[in-house]
């Protein structure tokens, strides 16, 4: 009689990393062009409009259930292994996040307009630009934050981090993260927008895997990027603000002081050096 084996069964059933890896790639390309083809139904409208709303409740209610179904199906693991703490808990580190987006953020906004040499006017009332505003703050949730922080620093960097060292996980990760939205621009603005926006796609993803492995927790890359696309799609597309002087200028203090400063920022406010060194266990 053979004696009983020391993995357990579902280890010994479990695909590859490589394959996982790739299904969830797959999965998440698949949800938005799902939600691009329902979004298609509805007419252009304003921002934080009903097609904003119908593509951001796309993707939530796919992207998470997937994230879920590869974790339990996939994984064999348990879901507090993607090292997403509750709602109770994820305040602390979510709140780290965006102020590391906020700090420099801000900081850089103060410099442009203190001089004059950037002004920003409101498009609307006080009122409605103020609704607007908390509206994009669910939205963003919604549609970016939440979903692809759960599937790439979440489901993928935690993956990668059980083999390979800290550092190379957060590359890798941030690669994938980059062929995900070349994925999702190049066919509707070409290959043109490849040199402006591998860079961008390259460089959050880095940040923000540096965040997640500092902090060891996703609630506080989902502050950083709820703080980013927030300020993003307020200032930058005319619809609430419009921006007066020099654009480039603005974009260097507000948008990349965050990207070079905003991990430095996170180190020092949760006294955190994470484990770029070695791989981590992911038991069951």
């Amino acid at each position: 009689m053979n004696p009983p084996s020391e993995t357990p069964p579902a280890e010994g059933r479990r695909p590859h990393l490589l394959l996982r890896i790739t299904l969830v790639m797959a999965a998440t390309l698949l949800v938005w062009e799902v939600m691009a083809w329902t979004g298609s139904l509805l007419p252009e409208g304003p921002q934080a409009g009903l097609r904003h709303w119908m593509n951001a409740l796309t993707v939530f209610v796919l992207a998470v259930p997937m994230v879920w179904l590869a974790r339990r199906h996939l994984d064999r693991r348990p879901w507090s292994g993607l090292l997403l703490t509750g709602p109770r808990r994820g305040w602390a580190p979510f709140l780290v996040g965006a102020a590391s987006w906020l700090v420099p953020g801000l900081l850089g906004l103060a410099v442009a307009l203190a001089p004059g040499w950037v002004g920003i006017v409101a498009n609307r009332p006080p009122a409605e630009t103020a609704a607007t505003m908390a509206a994009l703050v669910v939205l963003v949730l919604l549609f970016e934050a939440v979903p692809e922080e759960l599937v790439f620093r979440g489901y993928l960097q935690r993956n990668l981090h059980t083999v390979m060292p800290g550092w190379l996980a957060v590359l890798s990760q941030a690669v994938l993260f980059t062929v995900f939205g070349l994925a999702l621009w190049i066919p509707d603005a070409g290959w043109g927008v490849v040199p402006e926006r591998l860079p961008l796609f390259l460089g959050m993803g880095v940040v923000l895997g540096c965040i997640r492995l500092i902090t060891r927790d996703v609630w506080a890359c989902v502050g950083f990027h709820l703080a980013f696309q927030t300020a993003a799609q307020s200032l930058l597309n005319g619809h609430l603000f419009t921006v007066e002087g020099d654009r480039g200028l603005l974009m260097a203090a507000v948008f990349l002081g965050p990207f070079v400063f905003g991990v430095l920022v996170t180190a020092l406010l949760t006294r955190g050096e994470g484990s770029w060194g070695g791989r981590v266990p992911d038991p069951a």
